[in-house]
């Protein structure tokens, strides 16, 4: 487990390299391929269960990943984390971030709290049992594979889907997704588009 020293100092590397960034949001999958895919779900958060259905009215972003993620995780988060710097109290009132941890033998939830804690408030862990994870990322699209590695210090290493997901404040998934490259500034930008959907 990295220390918050080195998280934070990681951040404010991330956020510079970030700034500058293309804005790549990406659509790719059509119409078509996105009719049927999202829904409803409950997992575990530290603080109790959360269902997406709890989230109406708000932007909800979606990452999946695992909190022994060497690189695109701490990476990703960091990013986010500066884009809510950024937003007003009330308009961080109206987004949330989940982290969907797909390590969850290894990610307790006391792990997931600690871990999305060094970031922001409104990154929130979860977690479930794995075919209840499996069936998440079925819906929403999203492919990990867990692969033994032995130079890795925890025996493995999860390679998995990098984009975040978009749920709309009518809880529907969005066909644009949030690609890793893109910017806190331009995650603003987005999020609050999407914010005035409802205006």
């Amino acid at each position: 487990m990295c220390s918050k020293k080195w998280l934070t100092n990681l951040a404010l590397i991330l956020v510079c390299q970030a700034a500058l960034a293309t804005s790549v949001f990406a659509h790719g999958i059509s119409a078509q391929e996105i009719a049927g895919r999202g829904g409803d779900f409950t997992l575990q958060s530290f603080d109790g269960p959360i269902s997406l259905e709890q989230y109406r009215g708000n932007v909800v972003l979606m990452f999946f990943g695992y909190t022994s993620c060497p690189d695109v995780c701490p990476i990703t988060l960091s990013v986010l984390s500066s884009a809510f710097s950024k937003l007003e109290a009330q308009e961080l009132e109206r987004v949330t971030t989940l982290f969907v941890s797909l390590d969850p033998d290894r990610d307790t939830l006391e792990l997931l709290e600690k871990y999305t804690g060094y970031f922001h408030p409104n990154i929130i862990g979860v977690t479930g049992h794995i075919e209840v994870i499996n069936q998440v990322t079925k819906n929403y699209g999203v492919t990990y594979e867990k692969y033994e590695v032995a130079s890795s210090p925890i025996g493995y290493v999860i390679n998995h889907s990098l984009d975040i997901l978009v749920i709309d404040q009518q809880g529907r998934l969005l066909d644009s997704r949030i690609k890793p490259a893109t910017s806190a500034e331009d995650i603003v930008a987005y999020v609050r588009r999407q914010l005035d959907e409802n205006q």
